[in-house]
């Protein structure tokens, strides 16, 4: 807990302000890192406008119950101006992750005197220990189980994640202060892409990260022949007037990634907007992709847990001759009537097919279901509705598009269709989701929850995740208010 209120009040005192091009402080971090990310908290703080938000009040207010003895004024400037810790706040911050267990932070030194001035008020107030020197730099720790360790050019900050107050801790940020550049991160490729990037923070991972179940369930989705070692992820977030970005790009590491990722997207196109006319005045949620229904069919023979959920399907419905059929768009719609945290929501769904070859098989599916507890009735011509335990299914085809849906088949938009704003955007991606925020009540839901955002909540319009290519994928967080930046609106 001390860890996180820590670095929690880090985050806000470097948001409040934010000139050096020597790249030393980066050397620290080593090539092996499987998370890196790098902080502009110059653009950041300036987009905040944090000097005149109520979470600077709340940050003042708090003190009192901080800070002990005369030190109040000192600590205020150093939360109003934070260059007077020493620390140039107006080139990146670089976060890390070392291992599986040790995160870290290093940031360039503007003044050493100053940095030192800064550890002696924190000492006083029995947060940091005295700095000692050994191997030619100034260690110590802060809350006990952090460890520092700074220069003339850096300052280093190493915790585990596992264990606290180890010497092997402290050890290795004294060994990252020396590490050779080319041991160092900045001597990779993924370095190199990361610094293509201008956004506020920008992110370099890749799968090792991930927990080992976690792990297989990503590999479903990598190529044949491509192993986690052979892709990396440079994602970069932007604080922008009206909305808030975050970019994942895919980077294949060998030629051989490269190609594969390639050939993946073969397997896409764009969406062509068919079905955007049929979204209904209550849609919450809308999903479109345009793709080879045969290439999802093999992604999911990869997953067990996909194998024994066709295996069962299988018993009541040739699901993989008909998935096979799909080609081009599909979308998948969601109402707000339907939707509930309780029970099953109502969907409806459409799909370009190729062939409706299926169709051929309806009777012989008629027969057999009634042994697993489910029945079909013919209602239409090549339509089709589905009973069991209590759910109702209506499924069809109709000029080579396969519909299903569950609940009210509610109506295309009569009104103004919720994707109208969206639909060239819709049309130059090959996968779209759209969450229509507008149709949730998230400042009750803020206020509920005895939290202060529920002003900021009630400021969003729309979530929209989207793909122009395979290799890179984008999550926008759009405002109602175009003009105010989103760092600031919920901030203030």
């Amino acid at each position: 807990m001390k860890k996180i209120q820590l670095i929690a009040a880090l985050v806000l005192v470097v948001m409040a302000l934010c000139s050096c091009t020597n790249t030393d402080y980066q050397k620290v971090i080593p090539a092996n890192a499987t998370v890196v990310v790098k902080a502009d908290m110059k653009s950041i703080s300036e987009k905040a406008d944090f000097k005149d938000s109520k979470y600077k009040q709340m940050l003042d207010e708090s003190l009192g119950a901080v800070v002990k003895g005369k030190d109040m004024d000192a600590v205020k400037a150093y939360i109003d101006d934070p260059m007077k810790m020493g620390i140039d706040l107006s080139v990146p911050l670089y976060f890390f992750l070392a291992g599986e267990e040790t995160v870290g932070l290093t940031m360039k030194v503007g003044d050493e005197d100053d940095v030192k001035e800064f550890l002696q008020l924190l000492n006083k107030q029995g947060m940091a220990s005295k700095p000692q020197e050994k191997d030619g730099q100034m260690c110590g720790t802060l809350l006990d189980d952090i460890y520092y360790s700074y220069d003339k050019n850096t300052f280093l900050l190493l915790a585990s994640l596992k264990s606290s107050g180890t010497s092997a801790t402290s050890r290795m940020a004294r060994e990252l202060m020396t590490l050779k550049e080319d041991d160092s991160f900045i001597s990779t490729d993924a370095f190199d892409r990361m610094n293509d990037e201008e956004q506020d923070m920008v992110c370099y991972t890749n799968l090792n990260v991930l927990p080992k179940d976690m792990m297989d369930g990503w590999k479903v989705l990598l190529p044949e022949n491509i192993s986690a070692n052979d892709i990396d992820f440079i994602s970069s977030l932007d604080f922008e007037d009206g909305a808030a970005s975050l970019k994942l790009r895919v980077c294949g590491k060998t030629d051989e990634a490269k190609k594969a990722i390639e050939e993946e997207g073969k397997n896409f196109g764009n969406i062509k907007g068919k079905f955007v006319e049929r979204a209904s005045d209550d849609m919450i949620l809308w999903l479109g992709v345009n793709m080879k229904g045969e290439w999802l069919m093999k992604q999911m023979k990869k997953s067990r847990n996909f194998k024994e959920v066709l295996f069962m399907m299988e018993r009541v419905v040739d699901i993989e001759q008909m998935i096979n059929a799909v080609d081009g768009d599909v979308a998948v719609e969601y109402p707000m009537s339907g939707l509930g945290f309780v029970g099953k929501p109502a969907y409806k769904m459409y799909a370009e097919v190729k062939n409706t070859d299926f169709l051929a098989d309806v009777d012989d599916w008629m027969t057999t279901s009634k042994e697993y507890g489910m029945t079909y009735r013919e209602v239409g011509k090549n339509k089709y509705v589905a009973e069991m335990d209590g759910e109702t299914f209506t499924w069809g085809v109709e000029d080579n598009v396969l519909y299903s849906f569950r609940g009210q088949m509610a109506s295309p938009s009569k009104g103004t269709n919720p994707l109208d704003a969206y639909k060239n955007d819709i049309q130059n991606s090959r996968f779209f989701i759209f969450v229509n925020l507008e149709k949730l009540p998230l400042e009750q839901l803020g206020r509920s929850a005895d939290m202060p955002i529920g002003d900021a909540l009630n400021s969003l319009k729309a979530i929209m995740l989207k793909s122009a290519d395979v290799d890179e994928l984008t999550l926008t967080v759009a405002l109602k208010d175009k003009n105010e930046n989103f760092l600031k609106q919920l901030l203030k």
